[in-house]
């Protein structure tokens, strides 16, 4: 089961009454006993907050922040040696990935690691709360709370201004996670337009700017950006797309979602915005057979340490140009023995297929097209060609292979073949351990009925279908599936999953109603989601890949009736010979009653391959 992580917690009025009720309990009892050393406060959260200290205005203050934000607390009596190994044990054992410390002093303070980059957002977060510039120092040694690869920060505080510091520390618990993907890039005021609306519904987390604020933050059309309101510390992951509309200096139009998420009924304030973390790769190359089977993504070996050092396990695989990705495992990366560009990646059809780069693109944003045909390396009959493909809002209609492989060329001579890789929101994969009656349900049900998976780019449904809880893929991908029409699916993404029915997809020109697609083999690796679905996995736009399952349980359901008369034969057989005990009979019952379920349910199993495939 996979836990969802709140972007945001709510900033409770009666903050500091809870305050002082912990307080009051203070002093009536010690948390920790007169024997241990720590007190420990399991949370959810990612983040682990350590208090070195036994004064109580400061441990009132960690419990506080503890009981609101769910983080993990650790309070400590004395740090020793040992402490700090425990400590470096439970972050290892925890997957922690961030952490604040809270120490006694007589003047305020905080410090941080070299490398870290969000102290100037501290600075503005104090300013809010406190009218004044909290002192902070740099330092490139690792302690206890202070790490060089993960976000974190000390705090010094004197013990008689710990209330003063409980807004600020719980803004920062609730932004520390956008600092878990390693960004490097600074923070950035801006105002939010209420003059003018998003120019599409669609990605529901849309960002807008002007072309000149575009590139005076150095961003491109499909960028990741976090969009943090620094008075409540709410924030949300974006995409940004270029508008025409005349903007200010500095100003973004937020879609209602992010609105309501980052605002909620209150009126819109400025915001922070701060480019997430990418790494960018300029050349894509095709695998060798052996690790097309494997499922992998070859890059170099300096690239996949600097993936590892991120921590993150998964990584979302970006084309730039049309906002088509896929996630996958940090487990899948590979590196291949001469391949020293960290700017090359290698990948396979399907996978090439998934970001639009093995077929030239269907549609090319005006947006990007202008920016492709501004490349001094294009010649005029090129751009031309360019222009006249996909100029004016455009859809590429069918063409030759010929022509497919000149327009190609041209495309990478413009840079259109190159891809960023961003650390995914991990922090939203929380893997909760299994019971240990699920676990051993989901063996039985692979053992008799057999499981089989598909990763599937996400398209929109026919008209018919929006309002529908069915999903639709093509006869040759349910066959893979071992299913057919009307049987259940499980479709999952992230940190979400859904139940959904399965019709047949068969008409290209009812897909080509609600999506730009110009040839029906793109069809194969396709499932036609409805917006209610949609919404529920939390996809905020299509092309996205998903991964879809045959519903064990339900194929189980379904063939009772094959199942019914062999058993009762079985059960018959034994019964009725005399020569048994009752126990011998029980054991033969056993024994051959699950036998028979699975030579009945073999042509379930066998409608798929035994070997588990994924595109």
């Amino acid at each position: 089961m996979i836990n969802k992580l709140p972007n945001a917690f709510i900033v409770p009025e009666n903050i500091r009454t809870d305050f002082s009720k912990n307080k009051s309990m203070l002093v009536k009892r010690s948390i920790i006993s007169p024997f241990g050393e720590v007190k420990l406060f399991k949370g959810t959260s990612p983040i682990l907050m350590v208090i070195p200290s036994t004064d109580i205005n400061l441990l009132a203050l960690g419990i506080t922040l503890q009981e609101i934000s769910n983080c993990h607390l650790m309070v400590i009596k004395r740090l020793t040696p040992k402490i700090e190994n425990k400590i470096q044990r439970y972050i290892a054992q925890n997957n922690i990935r961030g952490l604040i410390g809270v120490e006694e002093n007589e003047n305020n303070g905080y410090e941080y690691m070299y490398n870290d980059h969000f102290h100037p957002l501290i600075n503005y977060i104090t300013e809010k709360y406190i009218d004044t510039t909290v002192p902070n120092t740099i330092t490139m040694q690792e302690d206890y709370c202070l790490k060089e690869n993960k976000p974190s920060v000390k705090f010094y505080i004197n013990k008689n201004d710990a209330t003063s510091f409980l807004p600020v520390l719980l803004s920062l618990l609730k932004v520390l996670p956008t600092q878990i993907e390693h960004n490097q890039a600074p923070w950035t005021a801006a105002s939010v337009s209420d003059s003018y609306k998003v120019s599409m519904i669609t990605p529901f987390n849309r960002l807008e700017l002007s072309r000149e604020t575009k590139e005076k933050w150095e961003l491109n059309e499909h960028d990741y950006v976090f969009v943090l309101n620094p008075i409540t510390g709410s924030f949300r992951k974006c995409v940004v797309y270029e508008t025409k509309k005349e903007l200010g200096a500095n100003e973004v139009i937020l879609s209602i979602g992010v609105k309501n998420s980052l605002f909620g009924s209150s009126a819109v304030e400025p915001v922070l915005i701060q480019k997430a973390a990418r790494f960018p790769v300029h050349h894509i190359q095709t695998q060798s057979a052996s690790d097309v089977q494997l499922n992998r993504i070859v890059v170099s070996e300096s690239m996949m340490n600097t993936l590892k050092t991120t921590e993150s396990p998964y990584i979302e695989l970006m084309n730039p140009h049309t906002g088509a990705s896929f996630d996958f495992h940090i487990s899948q990366l590979a590196h291949q023995p001469g391949l020293s560009d960290d700017k090359t990646i290698k990948l396979n059809y399907i996978q090439r297929q998934f970001l639009d780069y093995e077929q030239p693109p269907d549609f090319v944003p005006p947006t990007v097209l202008k920016d492709l045909c501004q490349n001094l390396s294009l010649t005029e009959p090129e751009q031309l060609l360019l222009k006249s493909t996909y100029g004016e809002g455009k859809v590429l209609e069918r063409i030759s292979y010929q022509e497919s492989l000149n327009l190609k060329k041209v495309l990478k001579k413009a840079g259109y073949y190159h891809t960023f890789m961003y650390p995914v929101n991990h922090y939203y994969k929380e893997a909760k351990k299994l019971s240990v009656k699920k676990r051993i349900t989901n063996k039985l049900l692979t053992a008799f009925i057999g499981n089989k998976q598909l990763s599937l780019k996400v398209i929109r449904p026919y008209t018919s279908d929006e309002t529908s809880n069915i999903i639709r893929l093509t006869k040759s991908t349910m066959t893979l599936l071992g299913i057919e029409e009307a049987d259940t699916v499980i479709l999952s993404y992230r940190n979400k999953t859904a139940k959904a029915q399965v019709l047949e997809m068969n008409d290209l020109e009812l897909i080509k109603e609600t999506n730009i697609m110009s040839s029906s083999s793109m069809m194969n690796i396709s499932v036609a989601v409805p917006s209610t679905i949609r919404t529920h996995l939390g996809l905020n736009n299509i092309g996205k890949v998903i991964l879809v399952e045959r519903d064990m349980t339900f194929l189980l359901k379904k063939n009772w009736n094959i199942q019914f008369v062999p058993i009762i034969a079985v059960m018959f057989t034994v019964l009725s010979v005399s020569i048994f005990t009752t126990w011998t009979r029980i054991l033969l019952l056993l024994l051959f009653v699950p036998l028979s379920m699975y030579v009945t349910l073999s042509r379930v199993r066998y409608s798929i391959s035994n070997k588990k495939q994924s595109y």
